[in-house]
C-alpha cells in the first residue's frame, strides 16, 4: 500500500498521530485516535503515510463514474431514519484481509461517527444478489425475511426480541417510529432484503471472497453526516481498487447523487498557523507542508480539504496540519525566556484540590463537553433557554450550545447509567458560559450529584459545609431560594462572606424523571472564580 519498509512504517506512524500497540512478523497493531475516522483502515493510514513521506503529496482526486442506479426513499420514514447514500465499487478483489478491513472499517466508524449505530448505520452487500431499482421502505412488524447468519426467515419482531443484534440496537428504533410503527427496510424490485437499518443485513446480499462488486448503503438520521461516513467508507474502497459509481437516491420531493466527494475549502490563516506552532515558515513553505498532509491550497487563502477529513472543523486544525506536514520530530523545543521554575497555575491547583476532596469523600469525577444540546440543557429541566449561546455552523445537534450549567450533564450521565449499582455520586469541575457586558464569559464551576433512596437536602449541605470549611476556613451560609433545578422548598443560595456563590437543593422530581432517572437526588452547584479568590 505505501511502498515503505516495515523499519520505515514503524518510525513514521507515531507522527501521525498513531500508538503503536504490539508488532508482529508481518504486522503492527495500533489505536487511532477517533478524531481520525479516516484512519479506520490500512487504506487511509497508507494514504496518509504515502503524503507524510512525500511520496504522494496533496489531495488525491477520486474518480467516480456516473451510475445508473437507483434509491426510492419513502416518506413514511421521515420520521424514522430519513436519509440514505448509497456509491457501487466495481471490479474489487475481496480476500479475507480485505474484507476483515471493511467489516473493522464498519465497526469503527459505527461506533464513532455513528454513535454506535443511532446515527448513522452501514450496510455492505453483494451488487450480483440485487436487482434494481432499490426500495428504501417502511414494514410492519411482522414483515419477515432471511437476516445475516439465519437460515430461515425471522419477522422484524422476532429479530428485535430473539437475536443479539436486535437485542443491542433495538432500542435505536423506539420512541422514533411513526404512529402505525414502521421499521426501515431495504428491498431490491425482485423483493430482496438488503437491510433491516441499523439492526441487520439480509443474508442474500452477504459479501464473500467471490464478490466481486459492493453495493454500499449508509442510513442515517443526519443527512449530512451520512454522506460523510460515505465518503470515507468510498475513499478506502477506491484505494482497495474499486471502481466507484454513483446512485441516485429519489426523496418525495428532491434527487440526489451519491457519493458526494468533492473537497471542501477553508480559510487558510497563516498568521495563526505561524502563532499556533511556532514555525516561521513562508507560505510557499506551509503549502508543501499541507501537501504532505494530503491537503492543498487554492491560491493563497483557502485550504482545500478532502471529503474524507471530516476532522477538519476550524483554521486551528489547518495549523495541526502544517506542524504534521512539516515533521513533528523536526520541531526544535523553545524554551520561555523566564529564569523561574515552572509551577502548576493557582486556578488549576485549586481545582485540583477541590477534586481529591470530592474524591476522597468517595464520589467519582466526570469529564463532560462543553458543548451539549438544548433538551439537555432546557428542555428536561423546563427552563427558559432565551439566553441559549450557539455554536456557528455545528458539526452536531447533540453538540451546538454552549453549556451555562453543569447538572444537566451530571444528570445525563445518571440517566445513562439507571441500571448501575446504587448509591451513585459524580461531581465535575469545569467550564461554564454566560453572557456578560463584554459577551461570552468563561466561568469555572464545581457540581456535585448524588442519587439513591435515601438522598435529601440535609446531606446536601453537609457535604457542601465540609468543603467549604476544609478549603476556605468557614462555613458558608444557606437562604431558602428558588433554582430551576432544585425543588420548591427544598433549596437554598450558598453563600459566602456576602456575596452569592451558587446552590443547593433536592432536584425536581419531573427533571429526573426526564432524566429517566427513578431514584431521588439531591445536589449543589458553586462558582469556582469566587470561592478561590476568597481563599488568597
Amino acid at each position: 500500500m505505501t511502498g515503505l519498509s516495515k523499519a520505515r512504517i514503524m518510525d513514521r506512524l507515531p507522527y501521525l498521530g498513531l500508538d503503536i500497540e504490539g508488532e508482529g512478523a508481518e504486522s503492527v497493531r495500533i489505536e487511532y485516535n477517533p478524531n481520525r475516522p479516516d484512519f479506520s483502515s490500512d487504506y487511509g493510514i497508507a494514504r496518509a503515510l504515502r503524503g507524510l513521506v512525500g511520496r504522494e503529496t496533496g489531495v488525491k482526486k477520486y474518480r467516480v463514474a456516473k451510475g445508473k442506479t437507483k434509491v426510492f426513499a419513502d416518506r413514511s420514514l421521515a420520521k424514522v431514519r430519513p436519509f440514505i447514500a448509497c456509491v457501487i465499487a466495481r471490479r474489487i478483489k475481496l480476500d479475507e484481509e480485505t474484507i476483515r478491513q471493511l467489516i473493522s472499517m464498519q465497526e469503527d466508524l459505527h461506533n464513532g461517527l455513528g454513535r454506535k449505530r443511532r446515527k448513522v448505520a452501514i450496510g455492505l452487500h453483494d451488487l450480483k444478489a440485487i436487482v434494481p431499482p432499490i426500495h428504501y421502505t417502511g414494514k410492519y412488524a411482522e414483515f419477515a425475511f432471511t437476516p445475516l447468519g439465519s437460515a430461515e426467515p425471522m419477522t422484524i419482531r422476532d429479530i428485535l426480541d430473539k437475536t443479539d443484534t436486535g437485542k443491542a440496537y433495538g432500542h435505536i428504533l423506539a420512541g422514533k417510529i411513526a404512529s402505525k410503527t414502521v421499521y426501515p427496510i431495504l428491498q431490491d424490485s425482485v423483493g430482496t432484503v438488503l437491510s433491516f437499518p441499523p439492526i441487520i443485513n439480509g443474508d442474500r446480499t452477504k459479501v464473500g471472497t467471490k464478490t466481486r462488486s459492493l453495493f454500499v448503503d449508509v442510513t442515517s438520521t443526519d443527512e449530512r453526516l451520512g454522506n460523510e461516513v460515505l465518503a470515507i467508507i468510498s475513499c478506502a474502497l477506491a484505494d482497495a481498487k474499486g471502481k466507484l459509481e454513483t446512485v441516485t437516491v429519489n426523496y418525495s420531493k428532491s434527487q440526489v447523487r451519491t457519493p458526494q466527494l468533492a473537497p471542501s475549502k477553508m480559510k487558510y490563516d497563516h498568521e495563526l498557523a505561524t502563532a499556533m506552532t511556532g514555525l516561521r515558515l513562508s507560505k510557499k513553505d506551509a503549502k508543501a507542508c499541507l501537501k504532505r498532509s494530503r491537503l492543498d491550497i487554492d491560491g493563497k487563502s483557502f485550504a482545500v480539504i478532502p471529503a474524507y477529513r471530516v476532522d477538519i472543523l476550524h483554521p486551528v486544525d489547518l495549523a495541526e496540519e502544517v506542524a504534521i506536514g512539516y515533521g513533528l520530530d523536526r520541531i526544535e523545543p523553545s524554551y520561555p525566556p523566564s529564569s523561574e521554575l515552572g509551577r502548576f497555575d493557582q486556578g488549576v491547583a485549586f481545582l485540583e484540590s477541590l477534586s481529591t476532596t470530592m474524591t476522597e469523600e468517595g464520589f467519582n469525577e466526570t469529564m463532560n463537553y462543553d458543548l451539549t444540546d438544548e433538551p439537555t440543557l432546557y428542555g428536561k429541566f423546563e427552563r427558559d433557554p432565551g439566553s441559549k449561546i450557539e455554536v456557528d455552523n455545528p458539526r452536531s445537534m447533540e453538540h451546538y450550545l454552549l453549556r451555562d450549567s453543569l447538572l444537566p450533564s451530571l444528570l445525563a450521565v445518571l440517566g445513562r447509567n439507571v441500571k448501575s449499582q446504587y448509591p451513585q455520586k459524580l461531581f465535575e469541575a469545569g467550564k461554564v458560559f454566560l453572557r456578560g457586558e463584554s459577551g461570552v464569559e468563561e466561568r469555572f464551576r464545581l457540581a456535585v450529584v448524588a442519587a439513591y433512596s435515601e438522598s435529601s437536602y440535609t446531606e446536601a449541605k453537609m457535604h457542601l459545609q465540609a468543603l467549604v470549611k476544609k478549603h476556605f476556613g468557614e462555613l458558608a451560609d444557606t437562604a431558602p431560594s428558588t433554582h430551576w433545578a432544585f425543588a420548591e422548598g427544598r433549596c437554598a443560595e450558598v453563600v459566602l462572606k456576602g456575596k452569592g456563590l451558587g446552590h443547593l437543593g433536592e432536584v425536581r422530581p419531573k427533571a429526573l424523571a426526564n432524566f429517566g432517572i427513578d431514584m431521588p437526588a439531591w445536589a449543589f452547584e458553586i462558582e469556582v472564580p469566587s470561592v478561590k479568590k476568597k481563599s488568597a
